[in-house]
């Protein structure tokens, strides 16, 4: 992520009629993209939730996210593309652009539009026939999911590798689990989840909900002693 907008400007990168990206976090790269890329380039955002340890035995069933961001010099309105979508009126081949609001359709003005909805679709078909499960999701609310799950994946992962726990002689099976975590995580380089954090402006969030959450456990734990104490106290008087 920290690299894009660098290797974009350095490398030419856009003369293709279809740039895809599978950066982890969405919203900042979209935006680097949609401003760096000609207008000609159609862009399309994916993110596949999985990687060469999750993805070993095969991608079915595993979830690729991907958001159609813009076709034709259009760019697609994510939010009213959703609503939208809810009629079963609405032609499945027509987009709404974004900041006008105007509909599109695939067969308006040129073959421009039918030919970038189709290389965009023979492209998510390749993950498709895979068997991975296809989820349309704007980059927005990717980054409010991502933060939510992968990114506290991470950070508990990391948090709890810090302390160096290791397997016991009388492990059971959720620190079987916690360890796997760990493993997991910290497998990928600490600059991969620096990535998850910086540019997910909804990471931060994240952490302050878990201390937040902590010192609630933490509290409750003390009011219980403390409440023992008092009930031990007002029996040994009895």
């Amino acid at each position: 992520v920290p690299y894009l907008e660098d290797y974009i400007k350095r490398s030419g990168t856009g003369r293709g009629p279809l740039i895809v990206d599978v950066l982890s976090v969405k919203d900042y790269p979209r935006q680097i993209m949609l401003d760096l890329l000609p207008k000609e380039c159609d862009i399309l955002c994916t993110h596949p939730m999985f990687g060469p340890d999750s993805g070993k035995n095969g991608w079915h069933g595993l979830n690729f996210v991907y958001e159609m961001t813009r076709i034709d010099g259009v760019i697609l309105d994510q939010q009213q593309d959703r609503e939208r979508s809810l009629s079963i009126l609405d032609d499945p081949d027509s987009f709404v652009e974004q900041g006008s609001g105007k509909i599109h359709s695939v067969h308006e003005d040129s073959e421009a539009h039918i030919e970038g909805k189709d290389r965009i679709e023979r492209f998510l078909s390749i993950w498709e026939e895979e068997g991975c499960r296809m989820v349309p999701l704007s980059c927005k609310d990717h980054d409010i999911y991502a933060a939510n799950s992968q990114f506290i994946t991470h950070l508990m992962g990391r948090i709890l590798g810090a302390q160096g726990l290791e397997p016991t002689p009388i492990d059971t099976k959720g620190f079987d689990s916690v360890l796997r975590v760990i493993d997991s995580t910290t497998a990928d380089s600490f600059e991969l989840f620096y990535g998850l954090y910086k540019y997910n402006q909804n990471s931060m969030d994240t952490i302050i909900k878990l201390r937040n959450s902590m010192d609630d456990v933490v509290k409750k734990l003390k009011q219980m002693e403390l409440d023992d104490d008092h009930t031990f106290a007002h029996r040994s008087k009895l």
